[in-house]
């Protein structure tokens, strides 16, 4: 952590927000008496124990931690990679605490995206096990690739889950080309139908829904929502003990990008050592239509956005996470229902929990 980071803390849920970068470097949850507290976001192990890195490294992936937002996702000429959302500073305008106890933390960024200003909003509540977040472009031009870019470590091992999905793809080229600097295994590009049935260069197939499915590998996957409204992902990581769930306005974010960093990496300042890492990012790119985390001019052929569409006076994007401990006979997590008050996940054998959940944020 930076001594700068801001602590945000209600009953059961604090989160630690690095300004510099916008990064939701820490989330702790307290489930209960007697339980242990939860830890599910990442942190490189070149930011837990600081170590002088190349002058090439980029701020993003100097401090790589937790959360943050990308605008635009990917490289842009120019721009450092995710940029300025995920590399400039951020400045708090105001933190509010309503007549409920929720906590409400603004923040401007510095450097205008595209023309637009973007702010950052974080929002916890007493005893619901989830960060709330929206983000907010008023004013700028033009068609930006985003995404959020949640981190999570399983060296235990993790199930995934998703929402309804029309499809999948990778990338029109893999993460890792040079065999003297990385390795990527799947093969790209590819379109399949189930994210157990994934392709590999050497022509096997692979359990993708099960992470890691193999060693010292780097690869990308995209995911495309088969529907608008509400998108959910899951992580069941029973052997590290939690659950982690994200949700999202599927409208504005329609892909789940799957980045999958397991040791797949030899250069500075990954050097081998970054594994069992899972970035589940929620996103709007072109990736889905062309293999290109670029944006495109419009939706794809199937109605789905390619990015955010600078047109309208404010534009919000509203995602969140938590995390809840790990049921012990849980397998895989079958579905997410929000509703106004609460969120139940469900395994696949039928068993359910319900948690605390705000459903008004995402227009509930």
């Amino acid at each position: 952590m930076t001594r700068d980071d801001d602590h945000l803390s209600v009953d059961g849920l604090s989160i630690r927000f690095d300004p510099v970068g916008g990064r939701i470097t820490d989330m702790i949850l307290e489930p209960g008496v007697g339980e242990k507290p939860l830890r599910p976001l990442h942190r490189a192990p070149w930011v837990t124990e600081p170590e002088a890195l190349p002058e090439t490294v980029a701020l993003v992936e100097r401090h790589l931690a937790g959360d943050f937002f990308c605008a635009p996702f990917g490289g842009r000429p120019g721009l450092p990679i995710h940029g300025w959302t995920a590399n400039g500073h951020w400045t708090r305008d105001t933190m509010e605490t309503a007549d409920d106890g929720a906590l409400t933390a603004r923040y401007r960024l510095r450097d205008p995206v595209q023309g637009a200003t973007v702010t950052k909003e974080l929002i916890l509540r007493p005893g619901h096990p989830f960060l709330y977040q929206c983000h907010r472009f008023t004013g700028g031009e033009g068609h930006l690739p985003i995404a959020h870019h949640a981190m999570i470590r399983v060296p235990g091992g993790a199930t995934l889950s998703f929402s309804e999905k029309r499809f999948g793809v990778t990338p029109e080229a893999p993460p890792e080309t040079d065999p003297a600097l990385g390795r990527s295994v799947l093969a790209y590009p590819q379109r399949f139908t189930a994210l157990s049935e994934v392709a590999t260069a050497d022509g096997d197939v692979v359990d993708a829904s099960t992470y890691p499915y193999t060693k010292a590998h780097e690869d990308l996957i995209v995911l495309a929502e088969a529907h608008a409204g509400i998108g959910w992902s899951a992580a069941l990581a029973r052997n590290d003990g939690f659950l982690f769930f994200a949700v999202k306005d599927a409208r504005r974010l329609p892909e789940t990008i799957l980045w999958q960093s397991n040791g797949g990496r030899d250069y500075a300042p990954w050097l081998g050592r970054h594994t069992h890492v899972l970035g589940i990012e929620e996103a709007a790119t072109a990736c889905h239509v062309n293999g290109r985390f670029d944006s495109l001019d419009g939706p794809s052929d199937e109605g789905l956005a390619t990015g955010l569409v600078l047109d309208a006076p404010t534009t919000g994007i509203r995602y969140g996470f938590g995390a809840a401990p790990a049921p012990r006979d849980w397998t895989m997590v079958s579905d997410i229902v929000p509703s106004t008050t609460d969120i139940t996940l469900v395994d696949v054998g039928g068993d359910s929990i319900t948690l605390p959940f705000h459903g008004a944020h995402f227009g509930l």
